[in-house]
């Protein structure tokens, strides 16, 4: 699956495939969906660890743009500005469309949940 979203006004292709899970791994040597788990409990608990919330926000968005892009993950970023932060909207469509990719379902108390 792929989707384009716009992110501190740049457009980013994100795909996910079997391939962003070993390249996740690859790459920064832990597994996608722990680290999608440690996530999604750090955000239902509010935890004020929001560095390595972002941390792993912008991980994820790097394995799903992976295939679009040959820079390492210190350029990536750098070419966001530090505002993408704060702007609501373009990191919930951010959130949802992770969601969308990586086959979150809604369980019966309605809670996401990556399916694996």
């Amino acid at each position: 699956m792929e989707k384009t979203i716009k992110l501190n006004g740049k457009e980013l292709r994100l795909a996910s495939s079997l391939f962003t899970v070993i390249s996740y791994r690859s790459v920064f040597g832990t597994e996608l969906f722990e680290d999608v788990e440690k996530l999604d409990i750090a955000f239902k608990k509010n935890q004020k660890d929001v560095g390595r919330f972002i941390d792993i926000l912008f991980r994820i968005v790097y394995a799903l743009h992976k295939p679009f892009t040959s820079d390492s993950y210190n350029k990536f970023l750098q070419q966001f500005d530090f505002n993408v932060l704060s702007n609501v909207d373009e990191l919930t469509t951010l959130a949802n469309t992770i969601g969308e990719l990586l086959g979150s379902i809604q369980n019966n108390s309605g809670n996401s949940s990556p399916q694996r």
